[in-house]
């Protein structure tokens, strides 16, 4: 089957036909009254992981297990990348039993939600085979449009979302220790922390792409020109520590 579409993918692109690349918005409540807009979500500067599943697959005591994984790496939904489920053949009891087996506690669109039902969301994306993943950056671009083949892990899955949204799970190092200004900045970044030592800065845009690696001797108090970066919303990683920065 993949591989039918495969090659329908590529008679599209032969034939000029362009593929969705930016996300369309959707508006939702789920059954625990949480407003799932995801445009709101985008703007906050975070990345949304849309897993489209059945609760009841044959292959979701496999690929649901991973998902809950990366879930729980990426802090649950508390810091920069936000799942959401959409469930297209659930309703409230089937999404709860899920919920329990596999302790993942993000917002799942079924087909009776409040606004926007699973059916909406996924004939908005074109998805028909389930499990589908696909990951939108907070510029409303779509980076990863069908992640095929699932990862065998959620370490794999990990990585791969790693790859491409350049943030990690947070530090054991308190980013209370860490400071960085000016916040908006427009030439230099200035970096001080109570730590010192060596570190390395990657600077990502919201597509996930390292737009700037820079080696600091002490990181106790480090500056860096970024007279080469555009204008936008950055993801700033020091040794693993992160944080948003304004560059105008």
């Amino acid at each position: 089957m993949r591989k039918f579409l495969s090659i329908i993918v590529i008679l599209m692109m032969c034939l000029g036909v362009k593929a969705q690349t930016e996300a369309i918005d959707f508006h939702s409540i789920d059954d625990y009254e949480r407003e799932v807009h995801l445009y709101d979500i985008l703007d906050e500067g975070k990345f949304a992981v849309l897993y489209f599943f059945f609760s009841d697959a044959t292959d979701g005591p496999i690929t649901d297990p991973i998902v809950a994984e990366a879930y729980h790496y990426f802090g649950d939904n508390k810091e920069d990348i936000y799942f959401i489920g959409i469930a297209p053949s659930d309703d409230s009891l089937s999404i709860d039993y899920w919920r329990d087996t596999y302790g993942m506690d993000f917002p799942v669109i079924n087909r009776l939600t409040v606004g926007h039902d699973a059916h909406f969301v996924s004939d908005t994306y074109g998805v028909k085979l389930f499990p589908t993943l696909k990951l939108i950056s907070p510029n409303y671009e779509i980076i990863i449009e069908d992640l095929w083949p699932f990862p065998k892990s959620g370490d794999e899955l990990i990585a791969e979302l790693k790859k491409k949204t350049g943030v990690d799970a947070l530090s054991e190092l308190d980013v209370k220790n860490m400071n960085i200004s000016p916040n908006p900045a427009s030439s230099v970044l200035n970096i001080t922390s109570e730590m010192s030592g060596e570190a390395e800065v990657n600077i990502y845009d919201m597509m996930g792409r390292c737009v700037k690696n820079v080696h600091v001797s002490d990181m106790s108090n480090a500056t860096i020109n970024i007279n080469d970066i555009e204008k936008g919303l950055y993801i700033v990683n020091v040794n693993g520590n992160k944080t948003k920065l304004v560059v105008e």
